[in-house]
């Protein structure tokens, strides 16, 4: 549970807080408001359930769209987490080709790559994060450099397959960080929180007496809170509860340990 929570993005908990505050905040006033009018005509009331259940439903529609962008984008980075298991798999069948000498060696570059892109996935400091993917680029200019030269002492299709191999890794390592950002954008939040407001405070301003106690009238709050923090949790890469996780690298890394692609 420790290490789960040392995992929220900071900013995810200070959004927590402060969604909480101002939607409590909005509907307190929205029942301090109904509290200072002492006549209300059945029209009137009638009117303001209408609005209060189009708002509502507009926001709930609201939710699950931005809801969609979040989800989608944690499924490019998983699709590219992915593809990086299979560029480097491929990578790794390719260099049974070169001979026993050069094997060995790309085999090792391959090895230190796939682990410096485990790593990159595992980590959750963003500093940290940065120097791995330096150290995975500059391991992958090595690999090329390496194919390259052989390459250029014996072109033929053969080396041409190890070359292509050693190119898609970069084009699958580039794909992983075109994903590596946020989907939804600020306009989209800040619609969304204006809703939040304005449903919270229509709902506090439809609650009925001014006495008893205050729990219900947190409760849309709270929920919608902890709504919104899930969102921000999936939409941030590479940290939160909920994040991509290198189980299709680690799966090539087992594989390789115990001799497969490379026997």
């Amino acid at each position: 549970m420790h290490s789960l929570l040392d995992s929220i993005d900071d900013n995810s908990w200070i959004l927590l807080a402060c969604i909480f505050t101002g939607l409590s905040l909005a509907a307190f006033l929205g029942k301090y408001t109904w509290g200072r009018r002492y006549r209300h005509e059945a029209a009137a009331d009638d009117e303001l359930k209408i609005v209060l259940g189009a708002t509502l439903s507009l926001f709930g529609l609201l939710v699950g769209f931005i809801l969609s962008f979040a989800i989608s984008g944690h499924n490019t980075r998983t699709a590219a987490e992915e593809n990086e298991a299979i560029a480097i798999g491929n990578a790794f069948q390719r260099a049974t080709l070169l001979d026993a000498a050069h094997q060995e060696q790309a085999a090792r570059l391959l090895q230190n790559y796939l682990s410096l892109r485990i790593q990159f996935f595992e980590t959750m400091d963003e500093p940290e994060r940065l120097k791995v993917r330096m150290e995975s680029i500059q391991m992958q200019t090595r690999m090329w450099h390496l194919i390259s030269q052989i390459a250029k002492a014996r072109p033929d299709p053969v080396i041409a397959t190890a070359l292509n191999a050693v190119n898609d890794l970069y084009t699958a390592q580039q794909k992983t960080m075109s994903s590596w950002r946020h989907q939804i954008p600020h306009a989209a939040w800040a619609i969304l929180i204006l809703f939040a407001v304005c449903s919270n405070f229509l709902i506090g301003f439809n609650i009925r007496g001014r006495r008893g106690s205050n729990v219900l009238i947190l409760t849309i709050p709270a929920i919608t809170a902890i709504t919104l923090f899930m969102i921000a949790e999936i939409d941030v890469p590479g940290k939160g509860m909920i994040h991509v996780q290198p189980d299709n690298l680690r799966a090539v890394r087992v594989t390789v340990a115990n001799g497969g692609l490379v026997s």
